[in-house]
């Protein structure tokens, strides 16, 4: 039953909400890119590959920073914008909510309208192609702190992007605690920006817990390291908060290897648990392979139909019309 769930679930709409625009980028557009800058980084398909299992959250970090010193005006950022949606269009993805930060587009150099502009015409093409909705989640970069996050919402005042749709903070959870952005996520009500957060990477119930309480996200990017903490878990299943749980990506950065993963600890107790790639370009993964992996772990088809479910209903945008019935319990 579960292997006709996926073949089902490889022609079925899926919504993605934990998707990074660089880290989409495919491993040719990857090496294309460093041989233009002459960097030795990257310089062919093979040592793409070795760097696709950085082993830790900071070497994952270093992975991103790379990358992103490739990107030099805004047409590579058209480019990676186009490697995502042609990932969306295969992968039958008719909703995703993807990580753009403004943050990283100034620390390359460039200024943020154009790039900006760049990637919004290449988000509305795949829409008027009739592919799908895509919508934008603003990111700030954790370690650099709270005043580079206002500059975040500081461009979105001064150059408003429509598509915008939530504000979400990346990074490196442990470097600064969530407390430290609270006047940061309080002026999200007044841009019309919904809060998201990344917590429960490397960080565990604690983390989250704050975020909780200081940030009150309407989800969490990855979340897993609730599990450690049984009332936190009630508390997250009572809420609704979502997980956006990115299992190839906790693997390959070495902070939840999947032999001992919580997702279906999580989702047996109720909370609400999304499946995203998080950076499907770097580590090599599609949608449909984090299901087939949930799937391994050990999900039933009715569980695998529950995630594909949240992942439209944890939505910050009305999905459209390819949302599954809310009464459908299987994928037969």
């Amino acid at each position: 039953a579960v292997a006709d769930a996926l073949r089902a679930l490889a022609l079925r709409p899926k919504a993605e909400l934990h998707l990074h625009l660089e880290g989409a980028v495919r491993p040719a557009t990857l090496v294309g890119l460093a041989r233009r800058a002459g960097s030795p980084l990257f310089h062919d398909l093979a040592a793409v590959r070795a760097r696709s299992r950085p082993g830790s959250l900071a070497g994952f970090l270093t992975l991103y920073r790379d990358v992103c010193r490739l990107l030099r005006g805004p047409d590579d950022f058209a480019l990676l914008a186009r490697d995502l949606t042609a990932r969306l269009r295969r992968g039958r993805i008719v909703y995703a909510e993807v990580y753009v930060s403004p943050a990283v587009v100034e620390r390359v150099g460039l200024p943020w309208p154009p790039v900006r502009d760049a990637v919004e015409r290449v988000f509305a093409a795949h829409e008027r192609a009739g592919h799908g909705r895509v919508r934008v989640l603003l990111d700030a970069v954790r370690h650099l702190g709270p005043d580079a996050a206002h500059r975040v919402l500081d461009l979105q005042a001064s150059h408003p992007w429509p598509r915008a749709v939530g504000f979400g903070l990346g990074g490196d959870e442990l470097a600064l605690p969530a407390r430290d952005f609270v006047s940061v996520y309080r002026r999200l009500p007044g841009l019309g920006l919904a809060p998201v957060v990344h917590a429960g990477e490397t960080g565990g119930p604690d983390s989250v817990a704050e975020a909780l309480r200081w940030l009150r996200p309407r989800r969490i990017a990855h979340g897993v390291g609730a599990a450690a903490d049984p009332a936190l878990v009630r508390r997250l299943a009572r809420s609704g908060v979502a997980l956006d749980v990115c299992l190839t990506s906790n693997a390959a950065t070495g902070t939840h290897p999947l032999g001992g993963h919580p997702v279906l600890r999580l989702l047996r107790s109720g909370v609400a648990v999304t499946l995203a790639t998080d950076d499907p370009g770097l580590f090599g993964t599609t949608l449909l392979g984090e299901y087939r992996l949930l799937a391994r772990l050990g999900a039933t088809e009715r569980e695998l139909a529950s995630v594909l479910r949240a992942g439209f209903r944890a939505a910050l945008s009305p999905a459209g019309r390819h949302q599954p019935p809310a009464s459908a319990t299987t994928l037969s």
